[in-house]
């Protein structure tokens, strides 16, 4: 999704900066759509190549995000105030296809293991939470009588969905 997205970037953004007329707000349109639809997939998948860092992968995914965009805006602007905005944005047609290519070598990272992390020492762990969890059946929720407020015998012995 993320590789078909820059891929097809390139041409959006091409568009942006060559097509006059009307037709600009189409490539603008597809350009957004195609520079913002993977963006929640960076943040995820950065967090996938580092399981035991989500908050640093997110941090590192957004921040250097902003920061890039925040340096380039005042060049780009800079640039075109000199020249022009289309020679100015040209250099961007470029960067969804750097971005295509850099994402080319990149394998699927692997899926960490499914076990439960043990709690801190000291503090007190529930049945249902321990590491050998699967020896043990976990609880059935009792019925629930709504009017009442009460709970009842376990949902097994239930007469209906409205409990006890």
């Amino acid at each position: 999704m993320v590789r078909w997205s820059y891929a097809l970037s390139v041409l959006a953004v091409a568009g942006v900066v060559l097509v006059p007329g009307p037709l600009l707000y189409l490539f603008v349109a597809l350009t957004s759509a195609g520079l913002y639809v993977p963006f929640s997939l960076h943040i995820t998948l950065g967090q996938d190549y580092l399981p035991g860092r989500v908050g640093t992968a997110s941090g590192v995914t957004l921040g250097l995000t902003v920061s890039v965009g925040g340096i380039a805006s005042p060049l780009i602007g800079a640039l075109a105030d000199t020249t022009s905005l289309q020679l100015a944005l040209a250099p961007l047609i470029a960067l969804p296809a750097v971005g295509w290519l850099l994402l080319r070598p990149l394998r699927e990272p692997a899926m960490p293991d499914a076990r439960p992390v043990p709690p801190p020492t000291g503090s007190p762990v529930p049945p249902s939470t321990r590491i050998n969890a699967a020896a043990e059946p976990a609880p059935e929720p009792p019925c629930y009588d709504p009017p009442t407020r009460a709970h009842s015998a376990p949902a097994a012995d239930c007469r209906s969905d409205k409990g006890g």
